[in-house]
């Protein structure tokens, strides 16, 4: 059996699944009080299970993403050393940055030593602040990890925690290295409370079974690994609305992908059967990242969101949620009071509902039930105006998927998945707002845990091999190779492909399920003095983001 749990910022959902059947499905409200939460999903899941039933488990949430957005970062130092070029200063980020002597060129050789008493004064001041985490970054540290090493050797005995650029991508974007190391130190003790919550309740409940944590690739990471790199956890639940959509649906064709949820609208879009993706590095908040990711986007509409009439008579519906709905005690109107209202559905206090809805028919001129279906229509338009332009945007760019890049291929859905609580009562306004045909899938109000729950494990390596200089590093696996000027790009697919598959199964891979991907493949000549003096090769591999075995042969059964 294979547990899938979901912590959403308005519920949190879990399902139970065995082959391609959900056996237990659940989902109650995400309370502030995270073991209680936790305590109360498994037990309502797991009733009359025992522990050693359960071969799987997978997690997704919405943590780092909502740190990010509220501006709830613990308040971080960045230690940076930078190189030829613009002035790192330029790209400063947190309440506390500091660039210090010394760099490497950028083949990774020393061209200024650190300067350690640049370092240690930048320490003192850090300390003076009240500074208790940090992050180090080097311009060309996945060339040469050796500054940031030795920054770290310096530091690490003043701080609680100290992360490193070199950690986070193979990829040589400087500014985007600063920006996600900083929130990967900056999430760090935030990311730890709910790692250790979740520990702490998997013990608790005696769940020993391999524990991983989805990506926003659509893959998987063990448990224990995801702590190193807290920032790869945002956009998880999006993604799991993706890897959701795949399992229950497979989206042939064109398909947009709307996951309706309490709080946001999350969309998405899978040309047949592949996610859209983002290969190098995705925004979150003000933070341009090196962070793979599936292409979504999060709309502040959902079931919850308040509703609001302007002095012109125009009606809003979110991005605001002040609490929950009417019928579940809240005191402002809903979309959700607006379901309840109509009889679509039999949740809360139908009577609380329906006063709400009376009294924005007031102001709107008509009875509860109008106000109800104005309502349910003009949250379907908002969401389908934000999905036209989520559409124009996707086009404005190349078009990555899992597989390839789309050469002028413009994306045009021809049909519209709807998942989320509110899913088969929203689809018939979301059809005519889109003028596109909706379906609702199997178990679609707790996709986002079926997604998780089913996902395989992702990794990616970037190879650089300088064969002037006789080098060649995998920064994502720490590795560093001897090359020769024979080096090529053969000998390099095979190395990163072998350096891959260990990386992969050193978090949580299962041998059979590595299926691979070239992202980028890159050879440049370098030349001195008009005579060839090495190659200078570049290569980024990934493990497909897909489903596990265990469910599409299940499903294939």
């Amino acid at each position: 059996m294979i547990l899938g749990l979901d912590v959403g910022g308005t519920q949190t959902d879990t399902v139970l699944i065995e082959g391609d059947r959900i056996l237990a499905a659940t989902k109650i409200p995400t309370g502030e009080d995270l073991l209680l939460t936790l305590r109360k999903a498994l037990e309502s899941t797991l009733r009359d299970v025992e522990p050693g039933q359960i071969e799987r488990m997978a997690f997704s949430t919405t943590l780092a993403t909502n740190a990010i957005v509220e501006d709830r970062l613990e308040p971080t130092g960045m230690i940076v050393s930078g190189g030829p070029g613009i002035d790192p200063a330029c790209f400063s980020v947190g309440p506390s940055f500091h660039v210090v002597e010394g760099c490497l060129d950028h083949q990774g050789f020393e061209a200024v030593p650190l300067d350690k008493a640049s370092v240690m004064e930048t320490v003192a001041q850090l300390r003076d602040e009240g500074i208790n985490t940090i992050g180090v970054v080097g311009k060309f540290s996945v060339r040469n990890a050796a500054h940031e090493l030795q920054i770290v050797d310096w530091v690490k005995d003043y701080f609680l925690h100290v992360a490193m650029g070199h950690t986070v991508s193979g990829g040589l974007n400087f500014p985007r290295r600063i920006f996600t190391t900083y929130l990967n130190a900056s999430l760090h003790k935030r990311y730890k409370s709910f790692f250790d919550a979740l520990t702490h309740i998997l013990d608790e409940k005696k769940l020993h079974a391999p524990r991983y944590l989805l990506k926003p690739d659509g893959g998987t990471i063990d448990l224990i690994k995801s702590t190193a790199l807290p920032a790869r956890t945002a956009q998880s639940g999006p993604a799991a609305s993706v890897m959701g959509a795949l399992a229950l649906d497979g989206c042939k064709g064109a398909t947009l992908v709307l996951d309706v949820g309490g709080t946001t609208t999350d969309m998405s879009v899978v040309l047949d059967g592949m996610p859209l993706l983002n290969p190098h590095g995705i925004k979150l908040g003000r933070y341009k990242t090196l962070i793979r990711s599936i292409i979504t986007h999060s709309l502040g509409t959902g079931g919850d969101s308040v509703i609001q009439i302007n002095d012109a008579g125009n009606m809003t519906v979110g991005p605001l949620r002040n609490g929950p709905p009417a019928a579940f005690g809240g005191n402002m109107a809903t979309p959700t009071d607006a379901l309840v209202t109509l009889g679509l559905l039999s949740l809360g206090d139908k009577g609380a509902a329906r006063t709400a809805m009376e009294s924005l028919g007031a102001t709107l001129g008509c009875n509860a039930e109008g106000a109800a279906e104005r309502v349910l229509k003009k949250m379907a338009e908002i969401i389908a105006q934000s999905a036209r332009a989520f559409i124009f945007d996707i086009n404005a760019q190349p078009v990555y998927t899992i597989h390839q890049v789309l050469n002028e291929e413009k994306i045009a859905p021809t049909s519209v998945l709807i998942m989320g609580g509110p899913a088969p009562h929203i689809a018939p306004y979301m059809e005519k707002a889109l003028g596109l045909p909706c379906r609702v899938p199997p178990h679609y109000d707790v996709a986002n845990a079926v997604g998780a729950a089913v996902a395989r494990v992702t990794a990616q390596v970037t190879l650089q091999a300088d064969t002037e200089r006789g080098t060649v590093i995998i920064p994502e696996a720490g590795e560093e190779h001897k090359a020769d000027r024979r080096f090529d790009m053969d000998q390099a697919i095979t190395l990163a492909r072998d350096s891959l598959f260990r990386h992969a199964m050193m978090i949580g891979a299962q041998s059979n399920s590595l299926k691979t991907s070239i992202t980028e493949k890159q050879v440049f000549n370098m030349i001195r003095g008009y005579r060839a003096v090495g190659r200078n090769i570049r290569l980024k591999m990934s493990i497909t983001p897909g489903l596990i075995p265990q469910w599409k042969r299940s499903k294939d059964a």
